[in-house]
């Protein structure tokens, strides 16, 4: 038996060891300051600029009218992402047979191609070896029948809007078996010849919506649709360009950004339905269910998060309200994670500009050493006055990938970043332009909206799903891109830079292949698609990622590629 004293000694050891550790609790929960001190990132190491010949990188004639309505969209798509390629613009309006070269591409981005070139001359084109690409599919009508045999197309009528597709052939660096389109395909219901390839179906009907067919010479290749329209499936021209040509090399950023945008942001109402659904608080739910989730994917696939909160809108009452500790405790992860906290902006255009200043006061309050250099663009009015957040110095800007103001640009020291796709479901249509942007631009940059993550749908809260949502994002995307380099949104200057204002240019001769540069990052990335493989490379670092595709990225001005002999 005890005595009483040393019982009573044990009982007060005992009071006294669980109160220090409450205090250090209550202590470590608090949303005092975190020192955390930020610095500018440094910009990376760039080649020399020198002359760069062009050697045999494609010319293209692209075909259209900007003001023609969805025509003349893909025009402008088409444009901008030939572009960004470096692509020389042969020729625009009309197409003269007799001033293509050999391996010049002709993209026709008007569903009517007898509006700009002559079927008979065309045909003969065609048939002598020219290569082109129907980027806007086929118009409604017969117009232009006496083209459909150069075109492998055996019969055509009225289609429809096909948003199911399944992926029959190699076409993307990264591509799902199956994936949803949210848009309008507005493509025909057409059958194509059996010697056609076609690489992607409806998954209903089995109509055609991708395929290149060989004629005599030719080759052609149909994007059966309008989906060009949207930026976001540029991927199906940088793919239509490389079935078509035995190599092509092109420029990426070769990075993947994630961004997690008004996060956590909690209401009574989540309150409420956590504890009723789940039996957590809302902050202890974000906490210890929410934030793990996004937090395994990152230490699983190295990719950093930037972290937005709203500090700029129109009006004060867009501004929600946030728990302090939760905020504190979340915001040190993300920088513990190698991530980054940035200011969002949710401005309506033409309209004021207003400062979150309660939260901005509180967020200096509690990372009193951090200072703000990046600001998340939630639409695309842009104004000024959103880069003058008190205490902040914003040289980073997140723009839409989908925006001709705000896409991708860096000027005197400001860059300009795009987000590309956006929303926590992955089968709506995001996992197919995720994966077609990964093809046109060499790079993932997707945004997660937190505020909608413990929204309800009746009585069922969404997290179920959102969670299953996280793990195809990670598992069908972050896990099989382990070759692009995880960027905050602070961390892209040297890409941006690089990416708009190098040159570029490739030879090659029999299993040898030379890429020249000027003005490049060092490690400024590259997709080479071919059917070779490669043998050895110098002044380069390569891999291979899959469906013909090897990323590249460059260490010097002259790199060289040796492929394998042919058996």
């Amino acid at each position: 038996m005890l005595s009483f004293k040393r019982l009573l000694y044990i009982v007060l050891t005992v009071i006294a060891l669980g109160s220090i550790f409450l205090i250090y609790s209550i202590n470590e929960s608090r949303p005092t300051g975190v020192q955390i001190q930020s610095s500018p990132v440094p910009e990376r190491e760039f080649m020399e600029t020198r002359q760069v010949d062009e050697g045999d990188r494609p010319r293209v004639w692209i075909l259209g009218d900007s003001g023609d309505g969805r025509s003349g969209e893909i025009y402008d798509n088409v444009r901008q992402l030939c572009g960004d390629l470096r692509l020389t613009v042969a020729g625009e309006g009309h197409l003269d047979v007799g001033k293509v070269k050999e391996r010049d591409l002709v993209i026709f981005c008007d569903g009517f191609v007898s509006r700009y070139a002559d079927i008979n001359e065309l045909e003969e084109f065609i048939a002598g070896g020219g290569r082109v690409i129907l980027a806007a599919g086929l118009a409604g009508g017969d117009e232009d029948a006496l083209l459909w045999p150069a075109f492998g197309i055996r019969e055509k009528s009225a289609g429809e809007d096909y948003h199911d597709l399944v992926f029959e052939k190699p076409l993307l660096p990264v591509q799902p078996e199956q994936a949803c389109y949210d848009g309008s395909s507005g493509s025909a219901r057409i059958k194509v010849s059996d010697e056609a390839s076609v690489y992607i179906r409806d998954a209903g009907d089995g109509i055609p919506i991708f395929y290149t067919y060989v004629w005599q010479k030719g080759n052609v290749c149909l994007i059966n649709g309008t989906f060009l329209t949207d930026i976001r499936c540029m991927g199906l021209l940088t793919g239509a360009i490389g079935a078509l040509l035995p190599d092509f090399v092109y420029p990426v950023l070769g990075v993947k950004a994630v961004f997690l945008d008004n996060f956590p942001m909690i209401t009574p109402a989540d309150d409420e339905l956590c504890r009723r659904v789940y039996g957590y608080s809302a902050d202890g739910f974000v906490q210890d269910v929410v934030w793990p989730a996004f937090q395994g994917a990152s230490l699983r696939t190295d990719t950093p998060y930037t972290s937005g909160m709203l500090a700029a809108a129109s009006s004060e009452g867009s501004f929600g309200e946030s728990d302090g500790e939760l905020f504190a405790s979340i915001g040190r992860s993300v920088l513990q994670l190698g991530g980054e906290l940035a200011y969002a902006a949710n401005c309506q255009e033409d309209g004021d500009v207003v400062f979150n200043e309660e939260f901005i006061e509180r967020f200096s309050g509690v990372f009193p050493g951090y200072t703000v250099q990046g600001l998340a663009m939630e639409t695309d009015s842009f104004s000024p006055e959103m880069l003058d957040v008190p205490g902040a110095d914003i040289r980073f800007v997140r723009g839409m990938l989908g925006s001709r103001d705000t896409r991708l640009s860096w000027e005197d020291g400001r860059t300009v970043f795009p987000a590309a796709t956006t929303g926590n479901t992955m089968e709506d249509g995001n996992l197919f332009a995720i994966c077609s942007v990964l093809g046109a631009y060499g790079m993932v940059s997707h945004v997660f909206d937190g505020s909608m993550l413990l929204v309800s749908d009746g009585d069922t809260a969404v997290w179920d799903s959102g969670k299953r949502q996280i793990g195809l994002f990670e598992s069908e995307i972050l896990a099989r891109v382990p070759w692009l380099e995880g960027r905050t949104l602070s961390q892209t200057g040297s890409d941006v830079k690089s990416y708009q204002g190098m040159d570029y240019g490739w030879i090659k001769n029999g299993s040898r292949m030379e890429i020249n540069c000027s003005s490049a990052v060092k490690g400024q990335a590259f997709f080479y698609h071919t059917d070779s493989r490669i043998a050895d490379a110098d002044g380069l670092n390569c891999q291979e990622v899959g469906n013909g595709y090897y990323l590249l990225r460059i260490q010097e001005n002259h790199g060289m590629i040796i492929l394998e002999e042919e058996k």
